[in-house]
């Protein structure tokens, strides 16, 4: 009777190693490409039958799970490792030079994604590019997090009778025993996506032709997706000269002296990117 195959530790991790990569590869992609978590979230957007969150999950756990393996790897081949390691250091010019070479290129590309240099800044850009293209006035949210709004909270923002509300969607097919429940629990109860239950209740406002009151995070919806565009485009959309744009800001406390992008004008002053949108009305 034939011996059994011995089990190889050392060809085990290598092809693990390679199998997680190829899927942080992937998930890598795909959340490149993926929209905004406010938008994910309040339509429910899917790749290949996974969420934005379910991807990022997976994302971040095999990215842990090859930091193990490759911990294994290096435990399991450290006298090859230092034996490598030494030969290329103490080795012809040349070795030196690629090992050499090999950190300097790491460190460059380190150095100039932090700082957003061409070429790397490119790759950045275009990924924001894509993010962005997901933007439009119908798969925004009304507000910040407004799957997490209960039936009444949304009542309340429209300015509506809970209990109108209730009762459109209890006509509509979506029967609602109690105020507190959030949209997005209801969506999930009736398999449907956080907006279309916002829609139905916001046809409830439209039928009794009341509006929604004044409130700060109403400007939210015209200022998502903000924080990508740079200062001076901003002006422009708010119809402001770069001097009359500057001055409206520097009056309420926020010093900008470069086109800048709103997102870092808003971190560097501790503010959100609809704080510096709200200051220029």
């Amino acid at each position: 009777m034939p011996n059994k195959r011995p089990f190889k530790l050392r060809a085990f991790i290598s092809v693990y190693m390679t199998i997680t990569s190829i899927i942080i590869a992937i998930s890598g992609i795909i959340l490149y490409i993926a929209p905004p978590g406010r938008i994910a979230h309040w339509s429910y957007w899917a790749m290949l039958g996974l969420t934005k969150d379910e991807w990022q999950g997976i994302h971040i756990i095999f990215t842990f799970i090859i930091i193990v393996a490759s911990v294994l790897h290096i435990i399991y081949n450290w006298k090859l490792l230092i034996s490598y390691l030494s030969n290329k250091v103490s080795g012809t010019r040349s070795l030196r030079k690629e090992l050499t070479l090999s950190v300097v290129a790491i460190l460059l590309i380190f150095v100039g994604t932090y700082y957003h240099v061409p070429p790397f800044s490119y790759v950045l850009d275009f990924g924001e590019a894509i993010t962005d293209s997901w933007s439009e006035e119908a798969t925004e949210p009304p507000m910040p997090h407004a799957e997490e709004f209960t039936v009444a909270e949304i009542s309340a923002q429209l300015n509506l009778k809970t209990k109108s509300v209730m009762q459109k969607l209890n006509k509509s097919g979506f029967p609602v025993s109690d105020s507190t429940e959030t949209l997005i629990a209801l969506a999930e109860k009736y398999d449907v996506v956080p907006s279309d239950i916002y829609s139905i209740i916001n046809s409830e406002k439209s039928s009794t032709n009341i509006q929604i009151k004044s409130n700060p995070i109403s400007s939210y919806s015209q200022s998502s997706g903000y924080g990508r565009k740079s200062i001076s485009e901003v002006f422009e959309e708010q119809k402001l000269t770069w001097e009359e744009g500057v001055k409206l800001l520097k009056k309420n406390g926020i010093e900008v002296s470069e086109d800048e992008k709103l997102k870092d004008i808003a971190t560097r002053n501790k503010k959100l990117p609809v704080d510096i949108i709200n200051a220029l009305k």
